[in-house]
């Protein structure tokens, strides 16, 4: 009986020492939730105008950007530094690209393919049993006192990511996106930003004379009915992925409608695009290619064509890829 209470005890040290590491871990996840939190809401609430470089493959591009928070909604310009003279405008209902290399102004519905900066999700639950998130440490961007956070994947199939979170107001000031071995393979960063209390309206007006210039505006197709296309099915997603939208749509400069899928996990996704009649096509992507952190997987089916983008590692496109499926096999 006189050794049972120093065992109890041992138990009991043993069980509180095991629990320390387990409640500084859903402090930690409690923070990070809060700094996402933060920092999604400065991405739609905060007025700026700064400078910052996106570099990937050893490129960099430098752009300046102008945000306006108003009460019909988000404003934003976009302007290359690097002497294309291309611009972005985007509104609440629209985006319109001037390209003035190409002559040619495309007006989408939708945001850019790639946003700036990059947006993140608020919940982490749904996240966290496919990625890690822990905080990184305080440092400083373009100036300004940063939050460091960590978002590592637990399997091969996504990327992971390394953020600054500028402390006072949220804004996200610099990312780094890492591959497989952990290492950046893209990167954004603020050189200059200045927080203003209001925008001009002549800040968000394009300097581009669009004269001469064709336009291309991307619409839904209705050339054929849902019914009438071929049912895509996906047989292999990594974990987490869900279907996040479908349609039909044709590109902006022409051609057959495609079937268009995205996949997500709420912050990876791949997008399934599924081209009918493209069998002679000798432009169609066989096997994979790159461009930087993005990767691409395609192959024929018969009288179809599938491609798989994403960015994500080669594997888990050539996965999709390969899984892809239809009613007509």
């Amino acid at each position: 009986m006189s050794s049972s209470k120093p065992i109890k005890f041992q138990t009991l040290l043993l069980s509180f020492s095991l629990a320390l590491p387990v409640a500084a871990f859903a402090t930690q996840l409690e923070e990070v939730q809060a700094w996402l939190e933060k920092m999604q809401r400065a991405a739609h609430m905060v007025n700026y105008e700064g400078t910052f470089v996106y570099g990937q493959q050893g490129q960099l591009s430098s752009m300046r950007i102008i945000h306006r928070v108003t009460p019909q909604g988000e404003q934003e310009r976009l302007i290359s530094m690097d002497g294309t003279g291309r611009e972005v405008i985007r509104n609440a209902s629209k985006v319109t690209c001037f390209l003035p290399d190409s002559k040619a102004v495309v007006v989408e519905k939708s945001r850019p393919v790639k946003q700036f900066p990059p947006e993140f999700p608020m919940k982490i639950d749904e996240l966290k049993d496919f990625y890690t998130f822990s905080l990184a440490g305080n440092s400083k961007v373009a100036g300004h006192r940063t939050q460091g956070i960590k978002i590592l994947p637990k399997d091969p199939y996504r990327y992971g990511h390394h953020l600054w979170v500028e402390k006072k107001t949220g804004l996200l000031l610099k990312t780094h996106l890492l591959n497989e071995q952990g290492k950046p393979i893209e990167q954004f960063v603020f050189t200059q930003v200045t927080f203003l209390d209001e925008v001009p309206d002549e800040y968000l007006v394009t300097a581009v004379n669009s004269t001469g210039f064709t336009w291309y505006e991307a619409k839904e197709s209705n050339e054929k009915s849902e019914d009438e296309q071929p049912d895509l099915n996906v047989a292999w997603l990594p974990g987490g992925f869900k279907e996040d939208m479908e349609r039909m749509q044709k590109m902006p400069t022409g051609g057959m409608p495609v079937k268009h899928k995205v996949f997500s996990d709420g912050l990876s996704s791949v997008s399934v695009f599924f081209e009918e009649g493209m069998e002679h096509d000798t432009s169609n992507l066989v096997g994979g290619s790159r461009m930087g952190a993005i990767n691409a997987h395609g192959r024929s089916m018969g009288d179809y064509h599938v491609t798989v983008v994403g960015e994500v590692p080669h594997v888990t496109v050539q996965k999709i890829c390969e899984a892809v499926t239809h009613e007509n096999q």
